[in-house]
């Protein structure tokens, strides 16, 4: 539709129609393939990809290094990949933090210690340093680029080899590994309907907790998760915490593959019991999301594409009366070929037709939805503007036939006169649009800060109670006054998160009424000068209908240590300054609590920003429709009039002239045709659909 719109105009006003195109050709579903370390999910991706062993699928625990392969992108080559190296402010980055999720991260993800992490980071940047000696600060920051990859050459960069960092030769198994920032792989697969980036992360859990930050920073840039669980152990305490992270992102569709059922002792008993035993743990666990598992093993589909002795031992073995049976009561049905066996029994179809749902029915059908509203009013400009033309044509043929030549040119003028101060009219609505949108913007800012802060302050002023009962207690059980205090954020964090969503509310309608005032303030001011309303231009399918923040203190608990009261007299038990211990609270949570504070609101201002915009550019259609009336009649203004005035006299002039017009009105009749037609065929489209959730 793109296409034919862009054909259906002239070729001045093709570069609207052009950007639509590119953020269609740009976007991409983005598919994150993520669980604990040994869970198989690089085997997994081996499968998925039909390309055996392509990822490294058994690696040392310092691989860190997120794989993206790219599949299908307009722009990208054909084949080869990049490797991007850390610079030293990315690693002041991993080492210190300033990601979004990291404090997600260590509120909910198990065994997360940012100390921990701090010291491994500056472990793996020393191990670059020694790995690559004097190489090391030439490739901090730049990249390396290949036209063709192997496994061997992509293990160089996203493996740590084992043995001695010293005197390691250049072909060396990880020789890149620690500096290594980030891999692009591309493909070209037909199988792939859609661009498409899947991102092979390094696992958690691991004891490396530089692949925990890796992993969790890649969350906040997927559209799409596929938790990978082991049947051995599936749904540990590490799984359960990372499915929950998964849960409070706003918008992303996480799907359950349960691995390795072919290491399972009785697939027809044991493949039911454990799935049973995954949704009910997940249901009691995280009960605001649904979920839909698929079990299968990565193994099995890996053996399927594999054409060595080997394999075909394996295949031999593995094709027993126990497949065949849980095939039967899985699936209804045994296939005849053994390979039709072994791939049905994998999982990998049921897992492609479920991704292919979720892309289809959540984030590209949301994609598809707002180039569709966008390109929608595009479309009402360029018939406005098209007819304007078309009847400024039939005009000309009038006046020529009628012979007052010289009154259709005064007409002329004094429409681009009005015309020209009816666009003024609606740029200066859209400005005060958008200035009534800063003033919402900066009152929801303010408001958001204040109400975070009050939040705290009430925070601490809670504790005093607290405080007296842990004094209490701490005499009655010990008869010694407690140094210390440990304090728990959950409450408070909960407070800050009804905050964030109750302020989101308030100010996306402010934005939406301002929005829809000025949509209707620039219709009714067409009206009143033209026929056409532009009824095509809304606020359909805009963006951010809802935010949540993924950010969340930094801190799970905050210890403060008591205020003691001074005294001389030794042999009394010192008391502890209530008042005092509060301010000191105060203090300290001011320090620990401000970075997480000015982080959510810097997300919360974005994402506002970014719907606010969202609009203005569909009102400013309405606007970009008289700027072209103007243009485009004010270039033809001279040589139309000088025209008029010679052929006033000489019918044989007159005659060209009007076939001439008639000619040109018979193109835009036709580009009226072609537009109402994509108008209609659009209006039959409905992207927006509810998406079904699937995890």
């Amino acid at each position: 539709m793109l296409d034919r719109a862009e054909d259906s105009v002239d070729r001045t006003s093709r570069g609207n129609f052009r950007d639509l195109r590119d953020r269609l050709d740009d976007w991409a579903a983005r598919v994150a393939v993520i669980g604990q370390v040994k869970a198989g999910k690089s085997t997994f991706l081996n499968a998925f990809l039909h390309q055996h062993d392509f990822l490294p699928s058994d690696v040392n625990p310092w691989t860190s290094v997120v794989t993206n392969i790219r599949i299908n992108l307009a722009d990208d080559p054909i084949t080869g990949a990049k490797f991007e190296f850390f610079s030293e402010k990315d690693w002041e980055e991993i080492i210190n933090g300033g990601t979004r999720i990291r404090e997600l991260t260590e509120q909910l993800l198990p065994g997360f210690d940012t100390n921990v992490l701090r010291r491994q980071s500056e472990q793996m940047r020393a191990r670059a340093q020694r790995r690559l000696g004097k190489y090391y600060h030439t490739l901090l920051g730049s990249s390396h680029e290949y036209d063709f990859l192997s496994p061997d050459l992509l293990k160089r960069y996203v493996c740590a080899g084992p043995g001695s960092d010293d005197g390691l030769e250049r072909e060396a198994l990880g020789r890149y590994a620690a500096l290594t920032k980030s891999a692009d792989v591309y493909m070209r697969l037909p199988e792939f309907q859609v661009p498409t980036i899947i991102t092979d992360t390094p696992g958690v859990n691991d004891p490396f907790l530089v692949r925990d930050e890796f992993t969790c920073r890649s969350l906040d840039r997927s559209d799409v998760f596929v938790m990978v669980l082991s049947a051995h152990q599936p749904l540990t305490e590490v799984d359960i915490a990372l499915i929950r992270i998964l849960a409070r992102q706003d918008n992303k569709d996480v799907l359950i593959f349960l691995n390795r059922i072919d290491e399972l002792d009785d697939y027809a008993t044991e493949v039911p019991r454990v799935m049973a035993d995954v949704t009910r743990r997940l249901r009691q666990a995280i009960s605001e999301i649904d979920f839909r598992i698929v079990a299968g093993s990565a193994y099995l589909a890996d053996l399927t594409q594999r054409s060595d002795s080997q394999a075909a031992e394996a295949r031999a073995e593995l094709d027993s009366a126990e497949l065949a049976q849980y095939l039967r009561s899985r699936f209804g049905h045994v296939p005849e070929d053994p390979i039709d066996r072994l791939l049905l029994a994998s999982g990998l179809e049921e897992v492609k037709h479920v991704l292919s749902e979720v892309i289809d029915g959540g984030v590209g059908r949301q994609q598809l939805a707002r180039i569709r509203g966008d390109l929608r009013a595009e479309i009402s400009g360029m018939q406005f503007v098209t007819r304007r033309e078309r009847d400024s044509l039939q005009m000309q043929i009038e006046s020529i036939r009628s012979d007052v030549a010289e009154a259709a040119v005064e007409e002329m003028t004094a429409e681009i006169q009005a015309t020209s101060v009816l666009r003024s009219t609606l740029e200066t609505l859209v400005e005060n649009a958008e200035g009534k949108i800063e003033a919402v913007l900066n009152r929801s800012w303010t408001s958001l800060e204040t109400r975070l802060n009050g939040c705290i302050e009430a925070f601490v002023e809670n504790q005093k109670t607290a405080f007296a009962d842990f004094l209490r207690t701490a005499k009655i059980r010990s008869g010694t006054v407690p140094r210390s205090f440990e304090t728990d954020t959950t409450m408070l964090q909960a407070a800050l998160e009804r905050e964030v969503t109750k302020c989101y509310e308030k100010s996306r309608a402010g934005i939406d009424v301002v929005l829809d005032n000025c949509i209707h303030a620039c219709r009714s001011t067409i009206q009143d000068h033209f026929d056409d309303p532009s009824s095509e231009i809304t606020l359909c399918d805009m963006p951010h209908e809802s935010f949540a923040s993924t950010l969340t203190l930094a801190k799970r608990a905050l210890r403060i240590d008591f205020v003691m009261e001074r005294g001389w007299a030794f042999w009394r038990t010192p008391e502890v300054n209530i008042e005092k211990t509060i301010e000191a609270l105060r203090l300290l949570a001011a320090e620990e609590l401000r970075p997480a504070v000015d982080k959510i609101l810097k997300a919360y201002s974005e994402t506002q920003v970014e719907r606010a915009t969202a609009g203005i550019s569909r009102v400013r259609v309405m606007v970009r429709m008289m700027e072209m009336t103007v243009r485009d009649r004010t270039l033809q203004l001279k040589q139309e009039k000088a025209e008029l005035e010679r052929i006033a006299r000489d019918p044989v002039q007159q005659t060209r002239m009007a076939n001439r017009i008639q000619s040109k009105m018979e193109v835009l009749e036709r580009r009226l045709l072609n537009l109402s037609a994509l108008e209609s065929a659009l209006s039959g489209i409905n992207p927006a659909k509810p998406k079904t959730r699937a995890a």
